[in-house]
């Protein structure tokens, strides 16, 4: 069975570093979030949460997913169990999935990406190599699906941090200063910030989601090229 997912990291890459697989590895999980039949839509906030509801899915789908969210999640993952209490066996399974056995966990972060790539189809890989050069996830969604990307992986920083410091930093302070409403609306209004972080990330899955289903029933995509002039693209999916 088919998963698509996507990621936001809680720090925006520095395209600047000469070795960027490495940049990637450190990046820490902000937000993830998946869509598959069996679930429909999942939101994850431990990166242990989303690399189990990932090993139980036949296929991941994604965009840009081999080279950044795959690093993401598998560097993310050991972090994450060793950091937080585990969760208890019955939790972890239903989180991964009802319909599928847990697999063995790869023993290091670099099995586990290998083993994440070795199931992932990566739209962004593939477009490349039929075109020659790296397409943006907007450009074709303008181009095929009439939609847009509400968002840019710099925004979802800012949401992130702003929802994290509204939600904990402030809310705290101002509940300890006596401001209860003011904490109150602090919390209301890190909440609104998650919540954009959360729809941009749940975004770009079903964009890539259509693109895929349109591309694997038409046989070809479209992408507006630099000068804003529509191509189309063949491609085999299925």
């Amino acid at each position: 069975m088919d998963i698509f997912y996507d990621v936001e990291t809680k720090e925006l890459l520095d395209l600047t570093l000469d070795d960027q697989p490495a940049a990637i590895r450190a990046l820490h999980l902000a937000v993830g979030v998946t869509w598959c039949e069996c679930h429909k839509e999942q939101i994850f906030y431990r990166a242990d949460l989303l690399g189990d509801a990932l090993l139980a899915h036949e296929r991941l789908i994604g965009f840009s997913i081999k080279p950044f969210d795959n690093a993401v999640v598998a560097f993310n993952y050991f972090a994450a169990r060793a950091e937080l209490p585990p969760l208890p066996t019955a939790a972890r399974r239903r989180a991964a999935s009802a319909q599928h056995a847990a697999p063995p966990l790869p023993e290091t972060p670099e099995d586990f990406k290998r083993l994440l790539d070795g199931r992932s189809v990566d739209l962004q890989l593939d477009l490349e190599a039929r075109v020659g050069y790296r397409l943006a996830l907007n450009a074709l969604a303008q181009a095929t699906l009439r939609r847009e990307k509400q968002g840019t992986p710099a925004l979802a920083v800012i949401w992130y941090r702003l929802a994290a410091q509204l939600k904990q930093r402030y809310a705290y302070a101002l509940r300890e200063a006596s401001d209860h409403e003011g904490a109150d609306r602090a919390q209301e209004l890190g909440a609104y910030y998650q919540k954009r972080l959360e729809h941009y990330c749940g975004t770009d899955v079903q964009l890539v989601r259509q693109l895929f289903e349109y591309g694997v029933k038409n046989r070809r995509v479209f992408f507006l090229d630099v000068e804003g002039e529509r191509r189309n693209v063949k491609v085999d999916w299925r």
